[in-house]
């Protein structure tokens, strides 16, 4: 799985949030990929517009459903500037994109020109397929 590292700008995004277990090995990501898909059915208005967001605050994991802008919800998230590995793929099916993720988390940890930079990724479908944005540092 190829990646490239790029410098993306600061964007804010506002949405809303839904808590989602953190992974578990055992039980896989099946029950966080139904809160994800239900998340994203309640709260995705424009499909062209739609970014996710996953992070983790006060050790809680959250997957946000936003848009560009900051009066969008009830939770505004900004994504700073700053180098990003993306990736790309034209999976659909939300399990899939779960595993995609895994699989570029993975990437990303084995590299050695870059480090994993954050607590939090960018899912971003508002192109074709989905852009995923890591943040990393330089080794």
């Amino acid at each position: 799985m190829a990646f490239k590292i790029i410098q993306h700008v600061q964007e804010v995004f506002s949405g809303n949030k839904v808590e989602i277990p953190a992974f578990n090995p055992q039980e896989g990501l099946g029950k966080m990929s139904e809160i994800k898909a239900a998340a994203l059915a309640k709260y995705a208005k424009d499909k062209q517009a739609l970014v996710g967001i996953n992070t983790n605050v006060e050790d809680k994991q959250y997957y946000l459903v936003a848009e560009a802008g900051s009066e969008k919800g009830d939770t505004t998230f900004e994504i700073p500037a700053g180098l990003y590995a993306k990736f790309e793929t034209i999976e659909t099916a939300r399990t899939a994109i779960d595993q995609f993720i895994g699989q570029a988390y993975s990437e990303v940890a084995q590299s050695e020109k870059v480090g994993i930079g954050g607590n939090f990724n960018l899912e971003d479908f508002r192109g074709a397929g989905l852009t995923l944005y890591i943040p990393v540092f330089e080794k």
